[in-house]
């Protein structure tokens, strides 16, 4: 209870620090953090982003109409693909909390700008998808001298503490974490309790805590609590994760969570924003993305990413 309170308290000072810190509106803050980065004058459209293939919402009911979520336009030799491409912008001084979640303490100092599936769960037991985007940490990601802090960019989040798959960047580096998986013991599969974590990419580092470069990911899941279950991810093309086995461990439940389900969450979740070394390092957190589809088919996913703008 004293930690939370602690952390309850570091959070209000670190608000009452932004206020005096940022001395512009949000919108003209984040369209010159674009311009910065990008090196010319853009558009910003602020809005919910969509994901082609996707029913979402926002996540903790995220206030997007400064351009915390936008598309971006101006930029055509900027884009991963077409004319324009998406951002995420995340500032720890705008932390919520909502019902029991409290970002604001959660794990050292959380926030969020992030989709979230809109009213029901992307895989049961069964359900196989490909999901397919790609992203470029912009700003105040990279911190390969700082692991504590995590910046997620993508997961599947049952109930409960353990989350089925994440894509996390932790130090500098692209992170898959996988739960639920089992091993092979005599011809028989037996679930495992350990977190399988596989790095997948070492970025370059560049001046604005962000690098240069985007990068490509495509994901194959299906869950299910047989041996025909997988998950395989690709990085720039090459496939990076190739795991076969069950990826839920069935129907019982765990303390009233259901463990064998999972709805699929994409966009910036920040953690450890007050283990930064400086508290503008928390500010201004940012990911572009670009190339988003989800389908039940690779073919299918093929098709829909042709018609991306």
């Amino acid at each position: 209870m004293a930690e939370e309170s602690w952390y309850k308290t570091a959070a209000k000072l670190h608000k009452e620090w932004a206020k005096t810190y940022h001395k512009v509106s949000d919108k003209e803050r984040y369209t010159k953090i674009h311009k910065a980065i990008i090196g010319k004058d853009v558009e910003l459209v602020p809005g919910k982003i969509s994901f082609p293939g996707w029913k979402n919402s926002l996540s903790m009911n995220v206030n997007v109409s400064s351009g915390a979520m936008a598309k971006v336009k101006g930029a055509e030799n900027f884009a991963y693909h077409g004319n324009s491409f998406y951002s995420f912008t995340a500032d720890y001084s705008k932390c919520k909390k909502k019902g029991k979640q409290n970002d604001c303490t959660h794990h050292y100092g959380s926030v969020r700008t992030e989709l979230t599936s809109k009213s029901d769960w992307t895989f049961t037991e069964g359900t196989e998808k490909w999901i397919n985007y790609a992203f470029m940490p912009a700003r105040n990601i990279l911190f390969p001298k700082n692991g504590i802090r995590q910046f997620h960019v993508g997961q599947c989040h049952p109930d409960g503490h353990k989350i089925t798959w994440m894509m996390s960047i932790i130090g500098g580096k692209l992170i898959l974490k996988h739960e639920f998986t089992s091993f092979k013991n005599n011809d028989e599969w037996k679930p495992s309790s350990m977190e399988k974590r596989r790095v997948l990419k070492k970025f370059e580092v560049n001046e604005n805590h962000g690098t240069d470069k985007w990068t490509a990911v495509r994901l194959n899941f299906k869950n299910s609590k047989n041996p025909d279950g997988k998950l395989k991810v690709w990085i720039d093309e090459k496939l990076a994760y190739d795991y076969e086995g069950p990826t839920n461990w069935g129907e019982k439940k765990h303390k009233g969570k259901h463990r064998n389900k999972c709805y699929f969450k994409f966009g910036l979740y920040t953690n450890a924003n007050l283990k930064a070394h400086h508290k503008h390092e928390a500010e201004g957190m940012m990911v572009f993305t670009d190339y988003m589809a989800m389908a039940k088919t690779e073919e299918k996913l093929e098709k829909m990413l042709l018609k991306d703008e």
